[in-house]
């Protein structure tokens, strides 16, 4: 005789998780096509413009605008060696180190010490037309930056991986309960 406070059957739901790669280096240009991989090469593209502009500035000699040029330069190294990574596929063979995170504390410092930086050189060179223009590129880049930032944000809460699939497998399976007299 079954107690009326049990149910009659026992449901047990088990979850598998895999993670599928590829661990060969390849050339795979769709990365392009992807929102990721529009946004890095955006990064690139405003970033090098900024460094072009500001280098063409009479300012150019100013150590505000020195600030302005390294945080340019290596955020145009950075946004470049990643992008060649996700093309390559170098993200997917070495899955185990944390892409994202790295990408969204660089994603989230880049903006904030673009705006201290040209913030800074903007109040002491009297914005010469060339180094407006760095500045315009340079605030797009940030923009482009902060929200690649949020991106990556979301994909890291979600448990996702950089480059690859997580596949999760669920299996539900369903018993009667015996009584044990």
């Amino acid at each position: 005789m079954a107690d009326q406070g049990f149910p009659s059957q026992h449901t047990t739901t088990t979850t598998v998780t895999s993670t599928e790669i590829i661990s060969n280096l390849r050339y795979d240009n769709t990365y392009f096509y992807t929102l990721s991989g529009k946004l890095k090469i955006a990064q690139i593209v405003l970033v090098l413009l900024s460094l072009i502009a500001a280098s063409f500035s009479t300012y150019s000699v100013w150590y505000q605008n020195s600030a302005v040029t390294s945080i340019s330069m290596f955020g145009f190294w950075f946004s470049l060696f990643m992008l060649v990574f996700y093309v390559f596929h170098v993200v997917e063979c070495f899955y185990k180190i944390p892409w994202l995170k790295i990408e969204m504390i660089f994603n989230v410092c880049w903006p904030i010490l673009y705006l201290l930086s040209a913030a800074s050189a903007a109040a002491y060179t009297g914005l010469h037309l060339s180094y407006m223009i760095s500045l315009l590129f340079g605030f797009g880049a940030m923009f482009v930056y902060g929200y690649d930032a949020l991106l990556k944000y979301q994909s890291v809460q979600r448990g996702e991986i950089a480059q690859g699939n997580i596949a999760i497998h669920k299996q539900t399976t369903s018993s009667p309960v015996t009584a044990a007299y």
